[in-house]
This record gives C-alpha cells, structure tokens and sequence, in this order.
C-alpha cells in the first residue's frame, strides 16, 4: 500500500529524499547569500502548508492517477509519496510534487486545467512557472513525467497506463 497518505508526518519527507551522487549543476551554482536562504525558506513554509491542504484534499485528477498506480498493481503502488517536498543536497528547497519515488528519484506530475487551460489561467503565467518548476525538478537531479488530466479518460487509459509503468521501470532496474 501506498505511503502517499497522512499517516506520515510532514517534515520526516525532506529526510528521505536521496540525494544525487553526482549533481553538476550544483558545482556550478553561485554562493547564495543570506536573504536568498531566508527567502528560500519563507517559501518552503509557506509551500509546506500549502502542500498539507493538497495532501488532504487530492484533486480529481490526482484521485485519477492514484487508480492508474492500483491498475497497475502492486508493485507501483508501493513506496510513493503525494506531495513530497524536493531538497537539493545543500537542503535548499526547490518544490511539491505531486508523486514521487525518492529511491528511484522518479516524480510524476499531473496536471489539471488551470495548467494549460488560457481560460483558467487570468494572470497568463501559468505554462512559465510550470516551465521553471519542472526545469528545477530535472536539475535537482529527478527523472520528471507531466500528465495532462486529459490522458486520464476512459479513451486514452490504456496508453497512458503503458507510458506510466514504463517510466516507472526506468527507475527500477
């Protein structure tokens, strides 16, 4: 069974995020200064509550893909996390996700319509900040796959349940 639930507490999570053997972009990074960790560490807050209400409250296409996990059975049900909180290895917060498997650093991402809906999205930024966010993600060292909750219908369900369980055994071999 999944430990993607609230039996956890929320702040063992960022202990269990491996960290990458090698991360050349950390090498690289400038120093950071002090108002940046600080700023850093309001969001991460301020993220964290904001990530407990999404833990309690799956939107409908997060309850979609927690079916696609129970269709493929077992094996992919085990050892993820709704809502994990991503580290770099010096701790600097980089986001939420929605599901990940920190042994494997897989992440999977599903997006409903305000993510690329014109409509749903009056500032008009919202492909940006998804752009930014998923950048993060790979360069704090995930393998990251973005479901659209169009994939998630009764149509396209057995496509998208082959895409999942091979991205899934990428991290697994």
């Amino acid at each position: 069974m999944s430990r993607g639930g609230d039996e956890r507490g929320e702040q063992n999570r960022a202990d269990q995020t491996p960290r990458a053997t090698q991360d050349k972009s950390v090498e690289s990074r400038p120093e950071r200064t002090e108002r940046e960790r600080v700023a850093n560490r309001r969001l991460e807050r301020a993220e964290d509550m904001r990530g407990a209400k999404r833990l309690a409250r799956p939107t409908a296409p997060e309850m979609q893909m927690m079916s696609v996990f129970a269709t493929l059975g077992e094996r992919y049900q085990e050892d993820y996390f709704r809502e994990h909180k991503l580290k770099e290895e010096d701790g600097w917060y980089v986001t939420h996700v929605d599901f990940a498997w920190p042994a494997e650093r897989l992440v999977i991402e599903v997006y409903g319509g305000p993510h690329y809906k014109p409509a749903l999205d009056k500032a008009g930024t919202r492909q940006e900040k998804d752009a930014r966010r998923e950048a993060n993600v790979k360069r704090a060292g995930w393998a990251l796959m973005v479901i659209k909750d169009t994939e998630l219908t009764q149509d396209r369900w057995a496509g998208t349940l082959e895409r999942v369980r091979k991205f899934l055994d990428t991290g697994r071999r």
